[in-house]
């Protein structure tokens, strides 16, 4: 059953299964804990955005620290925040990957497993575009984050799954806070001769000011080089970087190009890259965000010696 509706012109609409889980898991919690800003949120108080921006720090905030905001005088805990990100940023990222999975990814067969690695998962945003675009094909989901919280969100919402607590969006399921790990779990799902499709997904990852671009082509290159018989796709996902200033776009791409290089030499590659439009209505004041701009690449990168 579908859980996300494109009802015209790239106009994304949850299901009503999809309504109580945003309603039940991220608006109810906002509300309750953040009442004044839930109040300028539903009333579209102008800039409230701008709060959001700085209680988050443009969304680098360490989400597992207790964070005090200066200009509202108010200290905001980790649950805090990561409501204010579920109400705030979760629909535009479910919805934007959505559509870049659904008009940019090639269909797959319901026959077919796939490991589906999300980098920088935070509350199962791209886990649960890509269990309704990929339908009931057998996935297996690895989410890495950093913030336990955010880490504890993703198991909550998972198990709400697409159909109130009747069933997870994913049975085999992997929520780690670093990918130091992942060559243990893909052994523990992969065997060396099936047809597991692997897809490592980053979505907004790259712009974190942390991240050792050197140590995740090492953890790449180990992966692929011991599965290198399997289809393998990265997909990247960030605000288009074009016309920013040099230092902007060095911040919003330079990693992903370096990871891009350091990967070259590993397997020939075919890259897909455009910027995408979709449009959804906010959470709580149910405004419409339309022509929102998502730019993305997806680096398809050729088996060495492909499975019959």
């Amino acid at each position: 059953m579908s859980y996300i509706y494109c009802a015209h012109d790239n106009y994304y609409k949850p299901s009503e299964s999809l309504k109580n889980l945003f309603e039940e898991l991220s608006i109810k919690p906002f509300e309750h804990d953040l009442p004044a800003l839930a109040a300028d949120v539903k009333n579209n108080r102008i800039y409230y955005w701008e709060d959001i921006a700085r209680i988050l720090s443009q969304g680098q905030s360490d989400f597992d620290e207790v964070s005090f905001d200066k200009p509202s005088n108010e200290y905001y805990f980790p649950k805090d925040k990561v409501s204010i990100y579920c109400v705030h940023h979760m629909p535009r990222h479910l919805f934007g990957s959505y559509h870049v999975f659904t008009n940019c990814l090639t269909p797959i067969s319901e026959e077919n497993k796939v490991v589906f690695i999300d980098f920088g998962c935070g509350p199962l945003t791209s886990g649960i575009a890509f269990r309704a675009f990929a339908g009931q094909c057998d996935i297996t989901y690895l989410g890495i984050d950093s913030s336990q919280t955010m880490l504890n969100k993703a198991a909550a919402i998972n198990t709400y799954g697409p159909n109130t607590y009747r069933e997870p969006f994913f049975e085999k399921i992997a929520l780690i806070r670093d990918y130091d790990h992942l060559m243990e779990l893909l052994d523990r799902y992969i065997e060396k001769d099936d047809r597991t499709q692997i897809i490592f997904n980053f979505c907004y990852f790259f712009s974190s000011p942390t991240l050792d671009i050197n140590n995740l082509s090492d953890v790449l290159i180990q992966m692929m080089t011991e599965y290198n018989r399997h289809k393998t796709c990265l997909i990247y996902q960030n605000p288009d970087h074009r016309s920013l200033s040099e230092s902007r776009r060095l911040n919003l791409y330079g990693k992903w190009e370096q990871l891009k290089t350091n990967l070259s030499t590993l397997r020939s590659q075919t890259i897909q890259s455009d910027v995408e439009t979709f449009s959804y209505y906010r959470l709580i004041n149910g405004l419409p965000h339309n022509n929102a701009n998502v730019y993305y690449e997806i680096l398809c990168m050729r088996p060495v010696h492909p499975l019959e």
